[in-house]
């Protein structure tokens, strides 16, 4: 599974950030941005080394909501240790 922070390189030759990566039903997503002007964001399965944009509404919402606990709970943990 790809980690918080690694930087990607995709093929339009844009860079990269994943934000958040979680399973669901044994499939691994990513929630990428690119590192340019961070308004080009995508949802992501991550197989076999490869990216794949997800386009399905309903899983869509199931995994916004994932990588939103996902970030609460890394902020958290962040500000504990900081603390």
């Amino acid at each position: 599974m790809l980690e918080q922070g690694e930087i990607l390189n995709l093929s339009n030759d844009k860079e990269y950030v994943v934000v958040s990566s979680v399973e669901y039903e044994g499939n691994n997503y990513v929630y990428i941005i690119d590192t340019d002007t961070y308004k080009d964001y995508r949802l992501c399965k991550y197989e076999d080394e490869t990216l794949k944009e997800v386009k399905d509404a309903e899983l869509l919402k199931v995994l916004i909501t994932k990588f939103n606990t996902d970030l609460k709970e890394h902020l958290t943990e962040i500000i504990s240790e900081n603390q």
